[in-house]
């Protein structure tokens, strides 16, 4: 049978727009201690306050006492630097003075996920809190709750002081950019991440509710059930992570149950991803590999369900050369299912190349060399979603695909006309 087809120029555009999505984020770092936004045009483009700030290492410090204390200058945003101690453990105060453009009175920040619990100062008054900072397990509490502030200053230079403290995860400290700009851009911004993440959220799982009622009552096959299991666990990881969309109306949810639920639902989309693939197209699945890519999942949800967040997050690393194998593996699959014309692998072909940019973009998202960018993402899974429901309902003939019309003279053809 004929798979559907495939255009080159749709695949092109695809890795054109996540090239350009990479580009999208890129700003000047100041050298010196002082960041300027004075010719920021803050009503219009959000600044990233990237550039070098005063650290102070094991110090929880309120912005009268930094006045009088010796700390170090860093680059920030900085993870806390390595340390007798263990790697991402312990407490710092990081200090960032930006110039503001003059007549600047109201302004807001948009503030990442640090790690893992957090309070700052904007000119000596507390704007903003995570959890509660502490100087050591007992007194400290994590909290994930990505937010956007708005406060008011009565000069042209802005004061922030950082407190983050860490005892709970493998890292310490914060990776991604805060970003300042006016109220009216930065809730615009916050209103288009929340609205984004709800609708992957909300359209992954109505992908998965549609094809778990059509493997109950129309196709018991195994295929369909995978795939409705791979889009109701990415729907529920969807409100977990990035934005913790969930710990926004839930903000008093357990910290170690959000972490474990953000780990857990990543290895378990993977072995259904697994699943789906080598049901969808055995004849290209070789069951070693399957078999061992399935292991390793399950052997990562055991270590996370066993162990700490401060120890199964250091696990993630390693993870990630995994879960590249895991899509080396589901591209050689799909490209070979194409090569042989199966039903649906045309559309899994653009789903795998779409995939493998959105991970690469997340991967440097990851690695803090990229912000975030919910409309990329959520986009980015819908439509890869999307996509491969398409190609299993056209493998389960929900959809009839046209048989292609082969250029060898058939015996009817030759004598229809005798």
């Amino acid at each position: 049978m004929k798979t559907l087809s495939v255009h080159p120029l749709k695949t092109c555009l695809l890795l054109l727009l996540s090239v350009a999505a990479f580009g999208a984020f890129a700003q000047p770092i100041a050298e010196d201690e002082i960041m300027d936004a004075r010719r920021a045009k803050l009503n219009e483009v959000a600044f990233a306050l990237n550039g070098t700030c005063q650290y102070f290492e094991n110090q929880l410090l309120t912005p009268a006492e930094c006045k009088s204390a010796i700390g170090m200058k860093i680059k920030f945003p900085e993870l806390f630097q390595a340390s007798e101690k263990e790697e991402g453990i312990g407490f710092a105060t990081y200090v960032l003075t930006i110039l503001i453009p003059k007549g600047e009175k109201d302004l807001a920040l948009s503030l990442p996920q640090m790690y893992s619990s957090y309070r700052l100062w904007a000119n000596g008054k507390v704007i903003a809190e995570n959890g509660v900072v502490g100087k050591t397990i007992d007194e400290c509490k994590p909290q994930w709750r990505p937010q956007t502030v708005s406060f008011q200053i009565q000069s042209d230079t802005l004061s922030l002081v950082l407190q983050i403290a860490n005892f709970h995860h493998a890292k310490g400290g914060i990776k991604e950019s805060i970003y300042l700009g006016k109220p009216s851009l930065m809730n615009f911004k916050r209103s288009v991440a929340v609205i984004s993440k709800s609708v992957e959220s909300l359209a992954l799982f109505l992908i998965g509710i549609f094809f778990l009622f059509i493997y109950l009552v129309r196709h018991r096959d195994k295929a369909t059930i995978y795939f409705s299991l791979l889009a109701l666990t990415w729907a529920v990881r969807s409100v977990f992570s990035n934005i913790y969309l969930f710990i926004s109306y839930f903000p008093d949810f357990n910290w170690n149950a959000m972490v474990r639920i953000e780990y857990l639902t990543l290895y378990l989309t993977m072995i259904w991803a697994i699943l789906f693939l080598t049901n969808l197209f055995t004849r290209e699945t070789n069951l070693l590999i399957k078999y061992a890519l399935v292991l390793s999942n399950a052997l990562f949800i055991l270590f996370t369900v066993s162990s700490e967040p401060r120890i199964f997050t250091q696990g993630l690393k390693i993870y990630l050369v995994a879960s590249g194998v895991l899509l080396a593996y589901g591209a050689y699959v799909i490209i070979h299912a194409w090569l042989n014309e199966r039903v649906g692998s045309g559309l899994l072909t653009i789903t795998i190349v779409l995939g493998l940019n959105i991970f690469g973009y997340d991967i440097f998202v990851y690695q803090g060399f990229s912000s975030y960018d919910p409309v990329i993402f959520s986009a980015g899974y819908v439509v890869i979603f999307s996509l491969m429901g398409i190609a299993l309902a056209s493998y389960v003939s929900m959809i009839k695909t046209k048989p292609s019309k082969s250029s060898s003279l058939s015996y009817e053809d030759l004598y229809k006309n005798n």
